[in-house]
């Protein structure tokens, strides 16, 4: 296995934000990796916040902020997340080297 086939990610809180609505606080576990068939870095997680499947929504933490569509309720309530764009988190294929 490559290193790029290694998920990189981020896990502890996050900002939640949907249009319209106050921010609020809740925990994520986000992972990111290269896909070869889309050829860039995708990302995706879940957060323990409830919200109706294709809301858009930007998730930050930290380390920055990012766009994320919501997909699916998971059988814990959970809401999973499919990213757009850059991660909120460092990615070391992304950041070269920077991630830690």
């Amino acid at each position: 296995m490559s290193d790029h086939d290694a998920p990189e990610g981020y896990e502890g809180e996050v900002t939640v934000a949907v249009d319209g609505a106050p921010p609020r606080t809740a925990r994520a576990a986000l992972a990111a990796r290269f896909d070869p068939l889309a050829g860039h870095v995708v990302w995706t997680g879940r957060v323990d916040a409830q919200l109706a499947p294709r809301t858009s929504v930007q998730i930050t933490t930290p380390h920055g902020t990012a766009r994320a569509d919501a997909t699916e309720t998971d059988p814990w309530g959970n809401t999973r997340l499919a990213g757009t764009g850059r991660p909120p988190f460092p990615v070391e294929l992304l950041d070269g080297g920077a991630a830690g």
